[in-house]
């Protein structure tokens, strides 16, 4: 059995040839895209992709998956609040959003990836929130990703409206050419992130995302402060054995959102991650 661990550059800097070299350096092999040059991957111009893509080719590093912001979004008129969209508006007009699709579609073809990040509408006010599974948007931007061969995968994000166990399974149960992008750290922080959820999700599973922290509920700067993963809160030495035993071949992404030593808290991860999920290096 192998284990692919997955680096994104801007974790570490926003030219990413800087994170590309700590991942030759960390004998990691795959590459997720989310910013580069100060910018969100789908507001890049072409030109600018391919230099991405050039930088990885050159180190013979693979890019795994574009790490996009669709449907991280609201309407107009709706508060969104404080939400890390990378570079990328939070407010998109309806009309604006199918462009937006083809844009990722044409971005993960350039970059040379086949697998799409999505996410599943921001948590506003009640009567602006919008929901995924009655979205004709989706089904549009399925049927053009199977086009394209591109799988899109629905990562479990707190602030939008899909991130607990039951509303997973069953946006997933609705549109079978949806995959999962598991993150375990936001399957935790919402309270399902236990062995029984990770094994019954599982077979939707594509991708995972890794990132950890700790509570910090009193000191004026967020509710958590994140940390190398390993060293938090979330039970990956409980959850990842159950997740790569029940499916293989999965890849891992480091998340860190470590600010200070990024690159030690990469480095930290990677070799957490290598510890603790079987199988040998890819």
């Amino acid at each position: 059995m192998q284990k692919t661990i997955v680096l994104n550059p801007d974790e570490l800097d926003q030219d990413p040839a800087v994170g590309m070299d700590l991942a030759v350096e960390l004998g990691v092999t795959h590459l997720e895209i989310r910013t580069a040059y100060g910018a969100n991957a789908l507001v890049l111009d072409d030109g600018q992709l391919r230099q991405v893509r050039r930088l990885a080719d050159d180190r013979e590093l693979t890019i795994a998956a574009l790490a996009s912001p669709l449907w991280k979004w609201c309407p107009a008129d709706a508060n969104p609040g404080k939400v890390d969209s990378f570079g990328f508006p939070t407010r998109v007009a309806p009309g604006e959003r199918a462009d937006w699709v083809d844009r990722a579609l044409t971005v993960a073809s350039v970059l040379g990836t086949s697998r799409v990040r999505v996410f599943s509408h921001l948590r506003v006010e009640d009567t602006l929130t919008e929901t995924l599974h009655d979205d004709p948007l989706l089904p549009y931007a399925l049927a053009r990703a199977e086009q394209e061969g591109v799988r899109l995968l629905l990562e479990n994000e707190p602030v939008c409206t899909v991130a607990r166990l039951e509303p997973l399974l069953d946006v997933l149960g609705r549109f079978p050419g949806l995959g999962l992008w598991l993150d375990l750290g936001n399957l935790h922080e919402v309270g399902d992130g236990t062995v029984d959820a990770v094994r019954t999700l599982a077979p939707r599973t594509e991708y995972v995302h890794v990132k950890d922290f700790l509570p910090r509920p009193d000191e004026g700067h967020g509710d958590k402060a994140f940390v190398a993963p390993g060293s938090g809160a979330v039970p990956y030495r409980e959850l990842l054995p159950v997740l790569a035993q029940e499916r293989p071949g999965l890849l891992y992404g480091l998340e860190t959102h470590v600010r200070d030593e990024p690159a030690v808290a990469l480095a930290k991860g990677a070799a957490f991650l290598h510890d603790v999920l079987p199988g040998d290096p890819e």
